[in-house]
C-alpha cells in the first residue's frame, strides 16, 4: 500500500511540474533584427538595382517561424552568426554547433523554397539587358 501511495504522489507531482518544465519560447527579436541586416550572409552579393530588403523581409519572416521552437542559446548563436560575430570559441562553447548548423540549413532551404521567398526573389531580379544588336545584320529586313 505504501508503494502505491508513493507512486500516486510521485505521479501527481510530475504532472503538476510538467508545465513548468516546458521550454519557454525563445525571444527572436535579436534574431529578426540580425536577419534583416544579414544580406551578405544570407544572399551573398546582390546585383546592382536589386532591393535586398524585398527578399530579406519574407525570408527572415519564414526563418523566424522556422526557428521559433529552438532554445534561446541556439537562436542567440544564429543571430551572432548573422551579425558576423560567431567565433570559433563561441561555436565550440555552444555544445552542439554542428547540429545547430544542420537544423539552420534545413530551415534556410525550406524558406528559400517557400512560395513567398521564391516570388520575392523572382520579382527582385533586375531586368535583363537586351541582346546587343548584331553589327552585321541589315538595318531593315529585306
Amino acid at each position: 500500500m505504501r508503494v502505491s501511495v508513493l507512486f500516486v504522489a510521485m505521479t501527481a507531482a510530475a504532472l503538476f511540474a510538467a508545465p513548468s518544465m516546458a521550454q519557454t519560447p525563445a525571444d527572436l527579436t535579436q534574431f529578426t533584427s540580425s536577419c534583416q541586416g544579414g544580406q551578405a550572409f544570407l544572399l551573398g552579393e546582390v546585383p546592382a538595382g536589386v532591393d535586398s530588403a524585398s527578399i530579406l523581409t519574407p525570408l527572415c519572416g519564414c526563418l523566424t517561424t522556422a526557428f521559433a521552437e529552438l532554445p534561446q542559446k541556439d537562436v542567440d548563436m544564429l543571430a551572432a552568426d548573422l551579425r558576423g560575430e560567431g567565433t570559433d570559441a563561441a561555436h565550440t562553447a555552444h555544445g552542439d554547433y554542428a547540429g545547430l548548423t544542420e537544423r539552420a540549413r534545413g530551415g534556410l532551404t525550406t524558406c528559400f523554397a517557400s512560395p513567398d521567398v521564391a516570388a520575392a526573389m523572382a520579382a527582385a531580379q533586375p531586368p535583363a539587358d537586351p541582346a546587343p544588336a548584331d553589327p552585321m545584320a541589315p538595318a531593315t529586313p529585306q
